[in-house]
């Protein structure tokens, strides 16, 4: 049975005045511990996160969690390499996986890479063939990113998060060994379900650092008891089917909560008692809530129609 309850109500009862990470590499390293001590990952990035001291923190944490829910045992820390010049949908990949006498050969470029500057392991989504109507068929390779071949260009910092770094990269006919490609379609078993699996890992994290702030400056107690409810919600949608349509009705439920939240009195009173750069720092970062919406709501409409509850 899954302790993730268990380890989310700990939350409640946990002593605020544990020192917070300083950066990003003490949130990694106590999530390394978390993962080694027994939690699964969204346990993990859960109680990393609510010692965070920035919304950026929580994200690298939830989103390492996500890609190991994606690809359990993958080496940390890990980037997912998808997005390309015309987008991240199945038809915008161009890069190549083709074989060879000794396996497979890699080429193309990845446009935007999260943590493409950090990774050790690289999880590279690209197209190994075409169907009869256009569609491309998609593969996932996992190659450490030192591999000959592979060019990582630093992108400048984003406005928001700047703490997460992001990467160009130049795949130049890369060596892949047979036992680097993952088993499975590279869409359906690997790029498709991340979305949602990032969802629910990044946005239970982004509640539990705020459930952290929130214990911290002693205030916004409503706060922390509609936060904590939700969290428990993720915390069973981390196990769920991330295609199944139930899933996308229930991670709705939860962005649309939390997006109340965060324009309630709630929020405002947390942000009244924060410091003054805990507050800046919430002000700048708030926008990496709103990235994918679009995609979050697509998802939701195909749910709803899929459930027969929306039939136009």
């Amino acid at each position: 049975m899954s302790a993730a309850p268990l380890s989310v109500l700990d939350l409640l009862t946990r002593t605020p005045e544990e020192p917070t990470w300083q950066s990003l590499a003490e949130s990694w390293a106590a999530y390394v511990r978390a993962r080694a001590g027994g939690r699964t990952p969204f346990e993990a990035a859960v109680d990393v996160a609510v010692l965070a001291d920035r919304l950026g923190q929580a994200f690298g944490v939830g989103y390492t969690a996500a890609l190991e829910r994606l690809v359990p045992g993958v080496g940390l820390p890990c980037a997912l390499c998808a997005t390309e010049k015309a987008g991240n949908a199945p038809r915008a990949i161009a890069a190549t996986l083709e074989a060879d006498a000794a396996g497979y050969r890699l080429r193309g470029e990845k446009s935007f890479v999260t943590f493409g500057t950090l990774a050790k392991t690289l999880l590279v989504v690209a197209r190994v063939g075409e169907q009869p109507d256009g569609r491309p068929d998609l593969a996932v390779v996992r190659l450490p990113s030192d591999r000959a071949g592979i060019e990582v260009e630093p992108l400048p910092p984003t406005k928001f998060v700047p703490e997460i770094t992001h990467a160009r990269l130049a795949l130049a006919n890369v060596e892949v060994r047979p036992e680097e490609r993952l088993a499975g379609d590279g869409y359906i078993r690997y790029l498709k379900p991340f979305r949602t699996i990032e969802d629910v890992h990044v946005v239970g994290a982004t509640l539990a650092y705020v459930i952290g702030w929130a214990r911290r400056t002693k205030t916004a107690e409503s706060l922390v008891a509609d936060l904590s409810a939700q969290l428990l919600t993720l915390a069973a949608l981390a196990d769920a089917d991330p295609l199944d349509p139930r899933t996308h009705l229930a991670l709705h439920g939860c962005y649309a909560r939390f997006s109340e939240v965060a324009r309630g009195p709630g929020l405002s009173e947390l942000l009244e008692a924060a410091s003054n750069d805990e507050r800046s720092r919430w002000m700048r970062d708030r926008a990496l809530l709103q990235v994918a919406a679009t995609a979050r709501e697509a998802r939701f409409v195909a749910a709803l129609r899929s459930l027969g509850l929306r039939t136009e």
